[in-house]
């Protein structure tokens, strides 16, 4: 009998595996949904809307074929729409029945522009007669194409949507049969094994007589089943029941979950984060290449693709002096990594802004905090700061990356100073100390670069007995560069120039001047007096009007930016 049983166990799993595999095989639904079109138009650009991407479930794959080369780039629609502006343009839309994808034409300006490269996109590829990328619908996420910007789109535009086979069911079905399988094996090797052990003599041995025993008598129907058939067939129901069970249980459809109710959307419209961590990464791998090749042969040139402001101005600086005088140290290199600070900005409109703080390998550099802005939806985020931290300085708790920070106006009023003001304020403080009236809005505590700059003005002025010296702090660049902060306060980027104008007393007297001064003016001194402007980059956070903390200095890059003779 337990060979019917390891029998009855084998056809079930045979059975359940075969459903299974069908289920992989012969039930699977069809690979992918696939919307194709014949492009034949002029314009140089495409535009597939979220909306259109949204026909079927998952993330599609946008391909393009024909023209050489190809395009094909990914973004949030409204980023898109903004970098072709003016242009003209194609739509790819589905018609109103929606069974069939249509080209809707824009008329606008002729684009001369290549669309390769952009800050913009989140993954873009180029190829030669055929290019595939997986567009993410995340974040109204659409797709451009073009051929380089100029020529005619590629001749066939087609939408691929994978589809996803649930195999939960075939794998619940392969998993009993293979345990229906493996327990069919086992209960043959039992009975084998039972069989092996009840062979034996057959010849009966002779038993001792028993005395007489008292028999209770039954009623017939009452009386439990006994016998060996009865045995057996209680045995063989409790395995066979299991496995039917778990047949069942495989070939059974899944209950449907009616979807939960989602949130309701806040009555505040949160702008977008402008930048993912993946459109991070690729700007400061570019900034770090650029700035390497440059200070590689001190050309000024390399560094306009990706420095502005200040940023670009200290460079160029050292640059000058470098070529005049190899005593002259390169400035601290630019890296891409490790990020250790990441805050994009959360806006749907131009300038963007991006503070990220890296940190170079070594305990010699301090971390450094650049500063990006983005003035346009074809430009590239420029650096405009490059501050390195002052050492055990602490970043206020800012939004999380993933969210964004929202930017802040240089003439805001609910800071504890407008950041337009700062530079003139924190210039006033290191001219005058506690006289100025905007001592008391900085934490000056623990402030070196104030002790430092302040205790130095004051000794050149007491030591200086043939001339007569003049300090300016002023702001050097209108650019200011500010987001928010948790707290409703604000970090904020600012360019501040130190102007040190020294003349002679007397007539025939000279003002001499040494170190970077000496090779930057390419004289010893000036009879006249000498004029020279030092360039601060500095990072400061502002607390909100009702805090009652100061004004902080987190960072500044200080280097000499002209000298000359008056």
């Amino acid at each position: 009998m337990r060979f019917l049983i390891a029998a009855a166990l084998f056809v079930v799993s045979v059975f359940t595996l075969l459903f299974g595999l069908a289920e992989r095989t012969i039930w699977a639904p069809p690979a992918n949904f696939t919307e194709s079109i014949e492009i034949k138009s002029s314009k140089p650009l495409a535009i597939v809307p979220a909306e259109t991407l949204a026909k079927h479930p998952g993330n599609p794959f946008v391909q393009a074929r024909g023209s050489k080369p190809i395009f094909i780039a990914s973004g949030r629609e409204s980023d898109i729409r903004a970098w072709v502006g003016v242009s003209e343009y194609e739509t790819i839309q589905f018609a109103e029945k929606g069974k069939k994808l249509e080209n809707v034409s824009s008329l606008g300006a002729k684009n001369l522009e290549n669309p390769i490269g952009s800050d913009l996109w989140r993954s873009e590829t180029k190829a030669n007669s055929f290019g595939s990328l997986q567009i993410s619908r995340s974040e109204e996420g659409a797709a451009l194409i073009a051929s380089d910007g100029v020529k005619p789109l590629p001749s066939e535009i087609a939408i691929v949507w994978p589809i996803a086979h649930d195999l939960t069911r075939s794998n619940v079905l392969l998993i009993a049969g293979s345990v229906s399988l493996a327990a069919a094996f086992v209960m043959n090797y039992l009975a084998y094994r039972h069989m092996r052990k009840s062979r034996g003599p057959r010849r009966r041995t002779p038993t001792p007589p028993k005395p007489p025993r008292y028999k209770v008598k039954r009623n017939k129907a009452n009386a439990p089943v006994r016998g060996r058939r009865s045995a057996r067939r209680a045995f063989i129901s409790i395995p066979l029941a299991i496995s039917l069970l778990s047949f069942g249980a495989g070939c059974s459809s899944p209950t449907q979950v009616a979807p939960s109710p989602s949130p309701s959307i806040s009555a505040i419209d949160v702008p977008p984060v402008a930048l993912n961590a993946d459109q991070v990464d690729k700007i400061l791998l570019d900034v770090e290449k650029i700035a390497a090749d440059a200070d590689l042969v001190n050309d000024k040139k390399i560094l306009v693709s990706r420095f502005a402001g200040p940023a670009l101005a200290q460079r160029s600086a050292n640059y000058i002096l470098r070529t005049r005088s190899a005593s002259v140290a390169k400035l601290p290199k630019i890296v891409s990594k490790p990020i250790t600070f990441s805050l994009p900005a959360a806006t749907d409109t131009w300038p963007r802004s991006l503070m990220v703080v890296t940190d170079e390998a070594g305990d010699e550099a301090l971390p450094q905090m650049l500063v990006f802005e983005q003035a346009t939806p074809r430009s590239k985020y420029m650096l405009w700061y490059n501050i390195r931290l002052m050492p055990g300085a602490k970043i206020p708790e800012v939004p999380a990356s993933e969210n964004g920070a929202i930017p802040v106006d240089i003439k805001s009023l609910f800071l504890k100073l407008a950041p337009e003001d700062i530079a003139s304020a924190y210039g006033d403080v290191l001219n005058r100390g506690a006289a100025s009236l905007s001592y008391g809005l900085f934490d000056l505590a623990k402030d070196e670069f104030f002790k430092q700059v302040s205790e130095s003005q004051k000794s050149q002025v007491a030591n200086l007995t043939t001339g007569t010296i003049k300090f300016t702090h002023t702001l050097g660049n209108k650019n200011v560069i500010s987001l928010s902060t948790t707290k409703a306060g604000a970090l904020v980027a600012v360019y501040m120039t130190d102007t040190y104008i020294i003349k002679p007393k007397k007539r025939g007297s000279a003002v001499a001047v040494s170190g970077q001064e000496k090779v930057l003016l390419g004289a010893d001194g000036s009879t006249r007096g000498v004029r020279s402007v030092y360039g601060d980059m500095m990072l400061f956070y502002v607390p909100a009007l009702s805090d009652t903390a100061g004004i902080r200095l987190l960072g500044v890059t200080q280097g000499l930016v002209s000298v000359r003779s008056l």
